[in-house]
């Protein structure tokens, strides 16, 4: 370390006299105490003042350090010199180590207690209901809820489950999409729904002219993904039941708060689905 390196890391000019070095260096010291300052560089920066004051106070200090460096220069590094420049390495490295353990910790405890923690088992229970309720409208009997067809469009576009839908409007329900299929067009506008037993969602649209019935079924919503929905719903419970600190329970930790969360309080808040879901279906 240079004079110039070590007034620079006091912060003083080269000028300064030795009663201005010991000043600032016991400022310094008071704020850069390992004892008192928990930055786990503070201990380093620590040695490297007191270094510093050591080499500008006492020149022969100086050269023999400039001396060592000369050396280290030429490829001569003594064994003990080398030795010791792996243990700071080693030492520095395992104080960086157990840092970053500490704020993992921390991080994962700020994950999996308190409120978030709360909130988040509420999330995971509202979705194991949604995923419950789905897989049993597949066995149970459906609704039939009486509407209106009031309007629908000529373009056609791509669905989930079908490749020819349009959109049409109905009196209570509103905007769906159904299979494009030109039977309904020439029907009478009263029509019959056919909805699942827990969330009443819409899967078949009945219309009827003079001679006979017809279905329709609907495409673009809830219940075109019924299966994909169910798995989804599941995922919450995987990070509640393994928590560890892996990457795989973070991500699926946020998944679920963030993005799942949202999903299902959608499903829930829309179409009165909520009521829908108390009621058992009967309402």
């Amino acid at each position: 370390m240079t004079r110039a390196e070590c007034f620079r890391l006091l912060g003083i000019p080269s000028s300064s006299s030795d009663a201005e070095i010991r000043k600032q260096y016991k400022k310094l010291a008071l704020r850069l105490h390992p004892d008192v300052n928990p930055d786990p560089m503070a201990h380093e920066v620590f040695i490297k003042l007191g270094r510093a004051v050591e080499i500008l106070l006492n020149p022969d200090y100086k050269d023999d350090q400039a001396e060592k460096r000369e050396s280290r220069r030429s490829g001569k590094e003594s064994e003990e010199e080398r030795l010791e420049r792996m243990r700071v390495a080693k030492m520095r490295f395992e104080r960086q180590q157990k840092q970053q353990e500490q704020d993992n910790n921390l991080y994962f405890i700020s994950l999996t207690t308190g409120m978030r923690w709360s909130i988040y088992k509420y999330i995971m229970r509202i979705s194991l209901v949604l995923a419950l309720a789905m897989s049993t409208e597949y066995f149970l009997p459906f609704h039939y809820e009486d509407d209106v067809l009031t309007g629908y469009s000529k373009s056609i576009n791509n669905g989930i489950i079908m490749s020819n839908i349009t959109s049409i409007e109905l009196q209570e329900r509103g905007k769906y999409y159904v299979q494009n299929t030109n039977v309904w067009r020439y029907t009478y506008p009263e029509v019959i729904l056919e909805t699942t037993w827990f969330l009443h969602t819409p899967v078949k649209m009945i219309s009827s002219d003079d001679f006979a019935r017809y279905r329709t079924i609907f495409d673009f919503h809830i219940g075109s993904i019924r299966f994909a929905l169910i798995i989804l719903f599941l995922v919450p419970l995987y990070p509640y039941l393994r928590r560890k600190k892996t990457l795989t329970f973070v991500f699926l930790y946020h998944l679920s708060f963030w993005g799942i969360g949202t999903i299902a309080a959608y499903i829930l808040l829309t179409q009165e689905r909520i009521i829908h879901l108390l009621s058992f279906g009967f309402l």
